[in-house]
């Protein structure tokens, strides 16, 4: 595993520290490289320094911008999902690194006009036939994804009605704006698409880009892959929840949560 040759990606500076690859903005460089030297990984030397841990398919350390100025960065690795879950965070060593693919992704999904996390640096760290890798973006604050938003976690509960339907009609904006564009995502789901609120303004934010490709613009059968696999997701973790004496107050109907991503009540 390897970044390409020549010149690193735009704004990125490659470091190579034991055999960990990074790639690093100039303000983690220092910060990238101490990391890596004295805990082995980006990821275990946020999880010895998190300020608060966050959860997805494993801890999601947040730690300090070692800056001191600028929002706190956010240090995920990178797991394995469905079929493959049992692999963990082991990668074959076969094409570009996931993370490596993520930055250039990144880059393309920032020019096209979408909002994405910014990425201050990568990391791959290959052991014979395979690799782990991670990713450190800024932490975006006053933003949940779509899946606390309509469920709620152990920390904070779901968001009100109100602000359920606007989130659902928000993501089906920017399915539409993704289809248009030309983007595809091969892993929308609720996870991995944040709703911010600035003022009165509330948009949506991608996540986890190393599955997006470029496509065929103003594809009508993008778009309904892309709203069919985001439903699928939903209605995967409404089957999951935990259950309560008054769940059914305030819910959305299925049809409802449909008709506000776009679906009509006869697509699966």
């Amino acid at each position: 595993v390897a970044p390409p040759d020549g010149p690193p990606s735009k704004g990125f500076k490659r470091i190579k520290v034991g055999k960990g690859q990074i790639l690093a903005r100039t303000e983690a460089v220092s910060w990238s490289s101490q990391a890596v030297a004295e805990h082995g990984s980006l990821y275990q030397a946020a999880l010895a320094s998190a300020s608060r841990t966050l959860y997805g398919r494993g801890p999601v350390p947040v730690v300090a911008n070692p800056e001191s100025a600028g929002p706190p960065w956010l240090v995920r690795r990178y797991y394995r999902g469905g079929l493959m879950r049992a692999f963990g965070d082991r990668f074959l060593r076969a094409g570009r690194p996931r993370s490596f693919g993520e930055v250039e992704n990144s880059a393309r999904i920032v020019e096209m006009g979408f909002v994405t996390p910014r990425i201050v640096a990568a990391a791959v760290y290959p052991s014979g036939a395979i690799y782990r890798a991670d990713l450190v973006t800024e932490f975006v604050p006053r933003a949940r994804t779509l899946a606390d938003l309509l469920f709620g976690n152990p920390s904070e509960g779901r968001a009100s009605q109100e602000a359920r339907r606007e989130a659902l009609a928000c993501v089906a904006t920017l399915i539409t704006r993704l289809s248009k564009a030309g983007v595809r995502h091969k892993d929308l789901n609720a996870g991995n698409v944040l709703i911010a609120r600035e003022a009165q303004h509330v948009h949506a934010i991608l996540l986890d880009l190393d599955q997006c490709r470029p496509g065929r613009p103003n594809d009508l059968m993008n778009a309904k892959r892309l709203r069919r696999r985001l439903a699928r997701s939903i209605r995967k973790l409404d089957s999951v929840r935990p259950r309560s004496d008054h769940d059914d107050e305030g819910n959305l109907t299925n049809d409802e949560m449909r008709r506000l991503l776009g679906l009509d009540s006869k697509t699966s």
